[in-house]
């Protein structure tokens, strides 16, 4: 367990959070009145079946998506409410992304990329900071590297580097080692993992992998748009046990 998790602010919550697709007779519950709390410098990863609900939650959360009814609070703020301008400043300023997806622009060198947020956000990139997350993702030695001179692995860490170099209050990361083999996605988790413990940074993580979410100090586990489980330190044996038994209901 995280040092001090009894003693850790609630970072982002839903409150009633509820998500509807369509309209009457063709309308999906993606999310059915969900009640939960992150707190913050905490690694929680999110699974269910397919069609659970986990990224729609994810994208609630993370702005992305409108919930049909509750909030959502970045601490005390109802982000729910705002407009949609307002939501892209909270995505830029608070939050981080990591998709399946590199997303990284091919002409810029890595270290373009890892800064480019703080560049269109008009900020000046905290260098100190960036070569931290730089250093914990060990990726020092690659920076003028452009995006088809590093592997698979290697570019992912770059993404998630850019996700973390705004010094965001959440990194939201959907799927992150979707596309990589083994090893590169044992080390991206080891990566996350340090980023939370050493950096002390906040993942919210959606997975259907339970060796991913074995990384995790946290498993949320989703079935119908409603919390199934909630696991604290769970070993991976225990995800699996707790995914086999939510398939079989």
């Amino acid at each position: 367990m995280h040092p001090n998790i009894e003693f850790m602010n609630v970072i982002i919550s839903a409150n009633n959070l509820t998500k509807i697709y369509g309209e009457k007779e063709t309308s999906v519950t993606a999310l059915d009145n969900i009640n939960i709390n992150f707190n913050e410098m905490q690694f929680t990863a999110i699974m269910g079946p397919s069609g659970s609900g986990k990224s729609t939650l994810l994208h609630c959360l993370a702005g992305l998506d409108r919930p049909s009814s509750g909030q959502i609070y970045l601490k005390d703020s109802d982000i729910s409410k705002l407009n949609d301008k307002q939501l892209t400043k909270i995505r830029r300023d608070s939050f981080g992304f990591v998709f399946q997806a590199f997303n990284l622009i091919p002409t810029l060198t890595a270290e373009e990329n890892i800064t480019l947020p703080a560049s269109i956000a008009g900020k000046k990139p905290d260098m100190d900071w960036v070569k931290k997350v730089v250093d914990t993702v060990d990726i020092s030695d690659r920076l003028t590297h452009r995006p088809n001179e590093l592997s698979g692995g290697q570019q992912q860490r770059v993404a998630a580097a850019r996700a973390m170099a705004t010094k965001p209050e959440v990194i939201f990361a959907d799927e992150p080692s979707g596309n990589l083999d083994s090893k590169s996605s044992k080390e991206l988790l080891v990566f996350m993992k340090s980023v939370v413990e050493e950096l002390n940074q906040t993942i919210i993580m959606v997975t259907h992998d339970p060796y991913a979410a074995s990384f995790a100090n946290r498993v949320v586990m989703l079935k119908d748009g409603k919390i199934a489980s909630d696991l604290e330190e769970p070993t991976q044996e225990e995800i699996i046990s707790e995914v086999t038994a939510l398939s079989d209901v």
